[in-house]
Protein backbone atom coordinates (compact mmCIF):
# COMPACT_ATOMS: atom_id res chain seq x y z
CA UNK A 1 0.00 0.00 0.00
CA UNK A 2 2.86 2.77 0.74
CA UNK A 3 4.87 1.21 -2.21
CA UNK A 4 1.53 2.90 -3.79
CA UNK A 5 1.80 5.97 -2.72
CA UNK A 6 4.99 6.49 -2.95
CA UNK A 7 4.71 6.29 -6.65
CA UNK A 8 2.19 9.25 -6.40
CA UNK A 9 3.87 11.41 -4.37
CA UNK A 10 7.93 10.30 -4.54
CA UNK A 11 8.47 11.15 -1.39
CA UNK A 12 11.12 9.02 0.82
CA UNK A 13 12.26 11.69 3.19
CA UNK A 14 9.59 10.61 5.45
CA UNK A 15 8.07 7.45 7.50
CA UNK A 16 5.22 5.75 6.19
CA UNK A 17 2.05 6.84 8.50
CA UNK A 18 3.81 10.49 7.51
CA UNK A 19 3.26 9.62 3.87
CA UNK A 20 -0.37 9.57 4.40
CA UNK A 21 -0.69 12.72 6.37
CA UNK A 22 1.52 14.64 3.54
CA UNK A 23 -0.65 13.65 1.04
CA UNK A 24 -4.27 14.48 2.17
CA UNK A 25 -2.79 17.43 3.80
CA UNK A 26 -4.64 20.31 3.47
CA UNK A 27 -1.77 22.27 2.45
CA UNK A 28 -1.25 23.53 -0.94
CA UNK A 29 1.55 21.46 -2.98
CA UNK A 30 4.75 22.53 -2.82
CA UNK A 31 7.55 21.46 -5.00
CA UNK A 32 8.67 18.19 -4.31
CA UNK A 33 5.17 17.73 -2.17
CA UNK A 34 2.45 16.29 -3.83
CA UNK A 35 -0.73 16.07 -2.68
CA UNK A 36 -4.06 13.98 -3.43
CA UNK A 37 -7.06 15.51 -3.86
CA UNK A 38 -10.60 13.68 -4.18
CA UNK A 39 -12.58 14.66 -7.34
CA UNK A 40 -15.05 16.98 -7.56
CA UNK A 41 -15.41 20.83 -6.60
CA UNK A 42 -12.94 21.18 -3.72
CA UNK A 43 -15.09 23.47 -1.98
CA UNK A 44 -18.48 21.10 -2.33
CA UNK A 45 -19.49 20.19 1.38
CA UNK A 46 -19.31 16.48 -0.22
CA UNK A 47 -16.26 16.79 -1.55
CA UNK A 48 -14.35 18.98 1.74
CA UNK A 49 -16.26 16.00 3.74
CA UNK A 50 -14.50 13.21 1.75
CA UNK A 51 -11.00 14.94 1.61
CA UNK A 52 -10.77 14.96 5.41
CA UNK A 53 -12.14 11.72 5.85
CA UNK A 54 -8.95 10.64 3.42
CA UNK A 55 -6.61 12.42 5.58
CA UNK A 56 -7.72 11.00 8.82
CA UNK A 57 -8.42 7.17 7.87
CA UNK A 58 -5.67 6.86 5.67
CA UNK A 59 -2.69 6.94 8.36
CA UNK A 60 -5.24 5.71 10.77
CA UNK A 61 -5.09 2.50 8.63
CA UNK A 62 -1.69 2.25 8.30
CA UNK A 63 -1.22 2.93 11.79
CA UNK A 64 -3.55 0.30 13.24
CA UNK A 65 -3.82 -2.54 10.37
CA UNK A 66 -1.00 -2.27 8.38
CA UNK A 67 1.86 -1.31 11.47
CA UNK A 68 0.85 -4.12 14.13
CA UNK A 69 0.13 -6.67 10.52
CA UNK A 70 4.25 -5.90 9.82
CA UNK A 71 5.79 -5.12 13.14
CA UNK A 72 3.34 -7.54 15.27
CA UNK A 73 4.23 -10.87 16.26
CA UNK A 74 0.49 -12.34 16.53
CA UNK A 75 -1.22 -14.42 14.43
CA UNK A 76 -4.34 -12.93 12.87
CA UNK A 77 -7.51 -14.79 12.14
CA UNK A 78 -8.52 -15.58 8.78
CA UNK A 79 -11.60 -13.12 9.17
CA UNK A 80 -10.06 -10.55 10.53
CA UNK A 81 -7.24 -11.16 7.95
CA UNK A 82 -9.97 -10.37 5.12
CA UNK A 83 -11.48 -7.63 7.10
CA UNK A 84 -8.24 -5.85 7.66
CA UNK A 85 -7.85 -6.82 3.66
CA UNK A 86 -11.15 -5.39 2.18
CA UNK A 87 -9.78 -1.93 4.29
CA UNK A 88 -6.34 -1.42 2.74
CA UNK A 89 -8.54 -2.46 -0.79
CA UNK A 90 -10.86 0.40 -0.35
CA UNK A 91 -8.13 2.99 0.92
CA UNK A 92 -5.83 1.52 -1.94
CA UNK A 93 -9.35 2.09 -4.75
CA UNK A 94 -10.20 5.41 -2.93
CA UNK A 95 -6.47 6.63 -3.70
CA UNK A 96 -6.63 5.83 -6.92
CA UNK A 97 -9.11 7.76 -7.95
CA UNK A 98 -8.44 11.06 -5.89
CA UNK A 99 -6.28 13.45 -8.22
CA UNK A 100 -2.66 14.16 -8.15
CA UNK A 101 -2.23 17.99 -7.34
CA UNK A 102 1.75 19.44 -8.25
CA UNK A 103 2.96 22.87 -7.26
CA UNK A 104 3.02 24.44 -10.23
CA UNK A 105 6.62 24.71 -11.86
CA UNK A 106 8.22 28.20 -11.05
CA UNK A 107 8.89 30.19 -13.95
Amino acid sequence: MTADLLQFTDRRDIDDTSQWQQAFSKDDPEPGKPRRRWPGDQTDKTVVSTNNGLRQFAPGAQMTIRNPATHGTGEMTPQGAIERLSVLSLLARWVDECNLIEAPDSP
